[in-house]
């Protein structure tokens, strides 16, 4: 099992479920705040704050998923 522990598995997830939270909690605080100061059309995604940390988190959020998707078929393959 590609020499993993149960533990480095589970710290692994943990990681993946932490960046991607960051990165929901990131989107919709600035949607949150957009709505705040309606009728007008504030776009605060694209603040220059906002778009950073999204992203960076986005873009890590993403290469993690892909990297658990091919972790779980080798590990599929393997057994």
């Amino acid at each position: 099992m590609l020499g993993l522990t149960t533990r480095q598995l589970n710290a692994f997830i943990l990681a993946v479920q932490g960046v991607t939270t960051i990165f929901s909690a990131t989107f919709l605080s600035a949607y949150l705040l957009g709505l705040r100061d309606l009728p007008e059309n504030v776009v605060y995604h694209a603040d220059p704050t906002f778009r950073t940390a999204l992203s960076f988190f986005g873009v890590i959020s993403l290469m993690l998923i892909v990297l658990t998707i091919v972790l779980s078929f080798v590990v599929a393959k393997k057994d």
